[in-house]
Parts: structure tokens; C-alpha cells; sequence
């Protein structure tokens, strides 16, 4: 159905994850409630990171050795180094994360798509106002 409807069962995602009866829904609706708010705890925790990693780099251009500020400078150091190596993984996640709540928004059941918007919302609420950033370049499905 290409409209939005209230029925309790749903393929979610997978042929084989089908919700048979009103616990299944409820269960996966609670789910998809908690996979929004990991989304924007997860959003939140790479700014972070990526905060922490800019201070470390501020610091050894103030105050490191010159093999320090010679390291921080070059190119391959900055893309081989670990903050940059976690941060690339966590993008991957943070992208499949996003495709995976779309495509449950995109089942169209009313249901599901209220519990992706409350708990990208109440993941918001939680760590939102800790935030430096309003609007996020690295955003996939909004």
C-alpha cells in the first residue's frame, strides 16, 4: 500500500521479519522507536568525537613537538589515523541506520512511521541542546 494505513502486520525490511500478530508490531514498534533514538545518539557522539579530535589537533599545533606539528600536518597521517578510521565506520552506520528508518517510514504504516519521528524526536531531546550544530551536512533522510 502506497498510502498510509494502520494495519498491525508488516514486512519490516526483510521477507522473513513479517509481525503476525498485535505483540509482533508492538515489539517491533518499540524497536524502531529505539533505532531512531540510537540514530541521533549517534549523530551526537561523532560530533563529539570529531570536537575532541579538532581540541587534540589545536593542542599539538600550540604546544607539540615539531615531529608532532610534522605528523598532525601530513595528509596521510590525518586520513590513516584512528579518530579518522572510527569516524569512517560510524559514518557507514550512521548511513545504514538512516536507509533502514526510511525504508520503515516508506512501509507507510502509520505506526511505524510515528515511532521513527517520536524517537528521532526524544533521541533529540535527550542530547539536542548539547549539540554546536542545528542542521547537520551529514544527514541522509531529512
Amino acid at each position: 500500500m502506497m498510502y498510509f494505513h494502520a494495519g498491525s502486520t508488516e514486512y519490516i525490511l526483510f521477507k522473513d521479519l513479517c509481525t503476525n500478530s498485535d505483540g509482533a508490531f508492538a515489539g517491533a514498534c518499540i524497536a524502531v522507536f529505539v533505532l531512531a533514538i540510537l540514530y541521533e545518539l549517534l549523530k551526537f557522539w561523532r560530533e563529539q568525537l570529531q570536537r575532541q579530535y579538532i581540541f587534540r589537533v589545536a593542542h599539538i599545533m600550540r604546544e607539540g613537538t615539531p615531529e608532532e606539528k610534522g605528523q598532525i600536518t601530513s595528509a596521510v597521517y590525518r586520513m590513516m589515523s584512528g579518530p579518522h578510521l572510527l569516524q569512517t565506520i560510524l559514518h557507514a552506520v550512521q548511513i545504514f541506520i538512516s536507509y533502514c528508518l526510511m525504508l520503515i517510514f516508506m512501509t507507510y504504516n502509520a505506526y511505524l512511521a510515528l515511532c521513527v519521528v517520536l524517537g528521532a524526536a526524544f533521541g533529540y531531546f535527550l542530547v539536542g541542546w548539547k549539540r554546536t550544530q542545528i542542521t547537520d551536512s551529514n544527514e541522509h533522510c531529512h
